[in-house]
């Protein structure tokens, strides 16, 4: 009888840590499919539609780097909550299509992992929630030491600039330090 009893305890505990392991992957995998649905949403309405009712932000563009293979739908805003869903655009510099440069940042273990992955001269694709598209190609892709407090951006050139932390290979880094090197891709406006 206690065996039982013990066997049945043990089968509800293994469930419900079975249940919490997947709940992060699972709320990961329904936030890109919210996300998504926003922006397809957003550009058939031209209207700002956010993933979920209590987003603090909106999809305001995607990305398409076609040679291998990756989309990434823009939101707007830098800051955490935002980047924690997927990349974001940088104020004042996240009004795309604009005369000055759109700035992405995203996490490098993320959104953003396959940045090593772009090489000199791919083209990138950025299409506005206006269905207007935009072509670039990458001009220069630079590591960058961020405690300086400047990063590679001219405020009048129109340009997509990605920036993620580096390296990749977040294990390098030492535990509980943050990496001060950014990964900076520009890509100028064909």
């Amino acid at each position: 009888m206690v065996k039982s009893i013990v066997k049945k305890i043990l089968l509800i505990v293994g469930c419900l840590l079975c249940l919490h392991a997947s709940w992060l992957p699972a709320k990961a995998w329904l936030s890109q499919q919210l996300i998504s649905y926003s922006w397809h949403q957003s550009m058939n309405s031209n209207e700002k539609i956010k993933p979920w009712p209590w987003a603090d932000t909106f999809p305001i563009a995607e990305l398409l780097f076609k040679r291998i293979n990756k989309r990434v739908v823009v939101l707007n805003g830098g800051d955490p909550t935002t980047l924690a869903f997927s990349a974001g655009a940088v104020a004042p510099f996240n009004q795309p299509l604009a005369q000055q440069p759109f700035v992405v940042a995203g996490h490098r273990d993320s959104h953003f992992s396959f940045l090593k992955e772009v090489t000199m001269e791919d083209i990138i694709s950025l299409t506005d929630q206006y269905g207007q598209n935009q072509l670039y190609q990458v001009e220069s892709i630079e590591i960058v030491d961020a405690s300086a407090g400047q990063l590679p951006i001219s405020a009048n050139d129109q340009q997509l600039i990605l920036l993620t932390c580096y390296p990749f290979d977040s294990r390098a880094i030492v535990s509980g330090n943050h990496s001060r090197q950014r990964y900076v891709i520009t890509a100028k406006r064909l």
